[in-house]
């Protein structure tokens, strides 16, 4: 049975490595499993109950969850409780799981942690990176948190204003379809 514990720890931790480290080497693996169930567990339809609870990710940090408490508790009672330890890593998954699915179902129903839309660069500052003319779009690059973010970027007064030339100071007037209506920045708004 330590053979399964170690595979499921094995298997359950590297998928759980990879989606944390692949989050800080900015990597983009998205995995999105949409799967239809007709039948009907013991009056539970596929969209309510324990088919909602268990996605890939609460099925990931179960087999994990089942894997660790085996192992451990396999070296901690030199294999003699094979019944108890399997009990336990049972429960310990299935618990893991639960709780997991239980929390990224409130964090989806709070939205917690969604992303900020283009209208949250409005009223930054930053400076022009690439020209922005009359009539031609360039880029400004702003910072946003501890973020410095490009953006395609017009000029706000089209009415044949001067360009804005490279290292102008500038702020987001508006943002729309992606790209940024900047105007040059005064001194007395840079102070501030």
């Amino acid at each position: 049975m330590l053979t399964a514990y170690v595979f499921c720890l094995a298997v359950g931790g590297g998928l759980l490595a990879l989606s944390f480290f692949g989050d800080f080497l900015e990597a983009d693996v998205d995995v999105d499993a949409d799967v239809d169930v007709a039948a009907d567990l013991d009056g539970i339809s596929a969209g309510t109950g324990i088919a909602q609870v268990f996605s890939v990710r609460a099925l990931i940090n179960a087999i994990f969850g089942f894997g660790a408490a085996g192992a451990l508790l396999h070296l901690v009672w030199g294999g003699g409780q094979p019944m108890l330890t399997a009990a336990i890593a049972g429960a310990t998954g299935l618990g893991s799981g639960a709780l997991i699915s239980t929390v990224f179902a409130y964090l989806k129903r709070t939205e917690s942690g969604a992303l900020k839309g283009e209208e949250s660069f409005v009223g930054l500052t930053g400076e022009v990176s690439l020209e922005v003319g009359p009539g031609s779009h360039g880029t400004v690059t702003v910072r946003r948190g501890d973020r410095r973010v490009r953006l395609r970027a017009r000029p706000a007064d089209a009415s044949g204003a001067p360009a804005l030339s490279l290292g102008q100071p500038v702020v987001v007037v508006e943002m729309k379809d992606g790209i940024a209506a900047v105007a040059p920045v005064g001194p007395k708004l840079l102070e501030d």
